[in-house]
């Protein structure tokens, strides 16, 4: 059954037409192209953590110098959490934390250039 398959005019057109494609696929595999892509979305993931506190901890020292602004940031992001006081708090409470990490993430990308 499959030899009479394989021996028809449009299984040998086919199996013409498809073999770069049929090459590329198996190249693409074989030099292990989804276990590098899968290896630079993590690494990509990873670092965006500190540069995000980067950027917060400049735009933190931005907003420093306009205390109304700041101010008025800083409730528009408290007041988009839900309203009961335990995340107000907690909200209120990370402020600290942040800034501390800010410092420590300055600290660490100082080293960076040697």
């Amino acid at each position: 059954m499959i030899d009479n398959i394989k021996s028809t005019t449009a299984f040998k057109t086919g199996t013409k037409h498809t073999k770069p494609a049929r090459r590329f696929l198996r190249k693409f595999l074989n030099d292990w192209s989804l276990n590098f892509a899968a290896m630079l979305a993590y690494n990509l993931l990873v670092a965006l953590l500190p540069i995000a506190v980067a950027l917060f901890g400049i735009f933190g020292l931005v907003l420093k110098n306009y205390p109304n602004t700041r101010q008025e940031l800083k409730y528009k992001i408290i007041n988009s959490f839900p309203s009961d006081n335990y995340t107000q708090t907690g909200v209120k409470q990370v402020n600290i934390y942040l800034r501390r990490k800010i410092l420590f993430s300055i600290f660490v990308f100082s080293f960076l250039d040697s």
